[in-house]
């Protein structure tokens, strides 16, 4: 961001890591639509952050837990009727599938000290999705029972599909735990960098429950520990909330798709993105991808 625009007014902005970042806000002409010009808020600071709620910008709507529709306006384009990579038979329908990464369990940093936090009250529509929710990950082996000193309360997140999405607030355990030398890529180069491509066709992938996929040393499990109806949990793959699971997972995929020789794209996290000049062009680099991915461990929806 320039910085004749960089705002004046500090705001707080809760984002994908878990944590907190301090920015700012400032008062705009911006063009939403591509011709008239109008005054928004925007919030600005030094680097391009990934904040919770791209999903809803990406689908172009959210639905709160009262039931309301929140539209977001997106220009309208021109579409061709062509074959989706998600009618692939290697791909799975169940939203809830969970792969496993075929590495060795992930050393991670752990705290330098240990957080005990008791669990504070949730909302009460959430208590018996994220029951079934837990003996769903439990069958799955991506958390098991254990005994820890650490303990970190659940966050149900409620999802715009109407869903609810297990997550637990590792506020506390971030903040004791050391970074990692490792780094995200920039949000605003990517943009850039796929604004240069000039390209007419693109194609996206998703991994199903990345972080979900990956194992964790079981030395480095008892800090995740969490409690649901008086049983103690931990997670045996890499959880959500915890700081430095977006940039692990970012890096595993990374190799995997290095080691089998990807075609050219773009990757953020779990999200990748091709283009071609043509349909089958982006058709064959997507699923180049998806099979090398698949090769991995990681399932695809």
């Amino acid at each position: 961001m320039p910085s004749n625009y960089e705002g004046v007014e500090p705001i707080s902005i809760s984002g994908v890591t878990g944590g907190s970042q301090q920015l700012t806000l400032l008062e705009a002409e911006v063009s939403l639509t591509g011709n008239e010009w109008q005054k928004h808020p925007i919030v600005t600071g030094p680097e391009a952050l990934c904040i919770l709620g791209i999903d809803y910008l990406w689908r172009g709507y959210f639905k709160d837990p009262k039931g309301y529709r929140w539209a977001f306006g997106i220009a309208a384009l021109e579409a061709e009727e062509i074959e989706p990579l998600s009618s692939l038979p290697s791909l799975s329908e169940d939203p809830s599938v969970v792969g496993l990464l075929r590495v060795e369990g992930q050393q991670v940093p752990i705290a330098t000290t240990t957080v005990h936090r008791r669990q504070y009250r949730t909302n009460r529509d959430s208590l018996v999705p994220i029951h079934e929710l837990i003996c769903q990950l439990e069958g799955q082996g991506v958390i098991s029972r254990t005994h820890s000193p650490f303990n970190s309360p659940i966050w149900p997140v409620w999802k715009s599909n109407g869903e609810w999405r297990l997550t637990v607030d590792y506020r506390g355990l971030n903040e004791v735990t050391l970074p990692m030398s490792a780094a995200m890529p920039d949000m605003l180069e990517l943009q850039y960098e796929l604004e240069s491509k000039a390209a007419k066709w693109y194609a996206t992938m998703d991994i199903a429950n990345a972080f979900f996929s990956i194992p964790l040393a079981a030395e480095c499990r008892p800090q995740f520990a969490f409690t649901w109806r008086g049983v103690q949990y931990t997670w045996n793959r890499l959880p959500q909330g915890w700081k430095h699971s977006p940039t692990i997972c970012h890096g595993l995929i990374q190799t995997a798709l290095e080691k089998g020789e990807a075609p050219e794209h773009l990757q953020y996290i779990e999200d990748m993105i091709v283009w071609g000049n043509s349909a089958e062009e982006v058709s064959e680099k997507g699923k180049k991808i998806i099979q090398i991915l698949l090769q991995a461990g990681f399932a695809i929806k």
